[in-house]
């Protein structure tokens, strides 16, 4: 199913030399929620960047896209609080710094309801340091590789799983087994969904990352993600609704013409 682009990634050209750059929501959650003062935000945020990109060097580290908070940009996002707030589970896949839950709990979402998981465990105790609040921040953040068992991570336990900047991370064929994985966390009713963001390129295609799992992802347009999701979906023995909205790609900076794509994936 792969299509090979003759493309590779050079990691370091998406280190940013520039000072990071600060939307609203960046900067509310900085200064209202980890205290830190404006004065001190870039220093602050540009040492958590260049330690993080020391552990893996992914791109959306290096162009400081872990600002974005991407959860609350959601269209979705007034329904996804809600329905923390009423009791529903949301499991963070890929969840970096943990950025997105410290945005939800912000926002009044209990702690109880929300779960990360993040390979890197690096970037977990990272989270601490970028947002300055160890010891009062108590989401669970389980630490694993998605592909094998988490505990904690059961199958049906899940009424939301929010991934950003994590499929496309991996090729075609891995692609297939977290998307099943995702679905499948999901609980076996009508509404639980599956959402969040990646890249989107107008031919989609494997491209060459020597750091990463298997020395290459694959990145999507539009037609090739629902035709994953389409095959996923059968293979699983579900049915669901996908939409794709296309949006430009904020502070990813990049030479390349990538922009953004969120998808919402809903059992029916």
């Amino acid at each position: 199913m792969s299509t090979d682009v003759d493309k590779n990634i050079n990691p370091e050209s998406y280190f940013d030399d520039e000072d990071p750059h600060f939307d609203n929501d960046a900067r509310l959650i900085l200064t209202q929620y980890s205290g830190i003062p404006e004065p001190s935000l870039v220093p602050h945020v540009r040492a958590i960047r260049d330690k993080a990109f020391k552990l893996f060097p992914y791109p959306c580290i290096g162009l400081y896209s872990f600002l974005a908070f991407t959860i609350a940009k959601s269209p979705q996002y007034p329904e996804i609080l809600r329905r923390v707030k009423q009791g529903e589970t949301l499991l963070d896949l890929g969840c970096c710094f943990g950025q997105d839950l410290r945005r939800l709990v912000f926002d009044g979402a209990p702690a109880s309801g929300l779960t990360g998981v993040e390979l890197e465990r690096g970037f977990l105790d990272l989270g601490y340091e970028f947002l300055l609040d160890r010891g009062r921040f108590c989401v669970p953040l389980l630490a694993g590789d998605f592909f094998g068992p988490i505990p904690g991570l059961e199958k049906g336990s899940f009424d939301m799983v929010h991934a950003a900047f994590f499929f496309h991370l991996f090729s075609w064929d891995e692609q297939v087994q977290a998307v099943a994985k995702a679905l499948q966390l999901l609980k076996p009713k009508k509404g639980p969904m599956l959402f969040g963001r990646q890249v989107r390129v107008e031919e989609a295609g494997a491209i060459r990352h020597p750091d990463s799992r298997s020395g290459e992802m694959y990145w999507h347009n539009v037609e090739s993600w629902k035709g994953l999701v389409a095959l996923v979906s059968r293979q699983v023995g579900v049915e669901v609704d996908c939409e794709v909205v296309c949006y430009e790609g904020g502070n990813q900076r990049s030479t390349d013409a990538v922009e953004m794509m969120r998808f919402v994936v809903v059992l029916r």
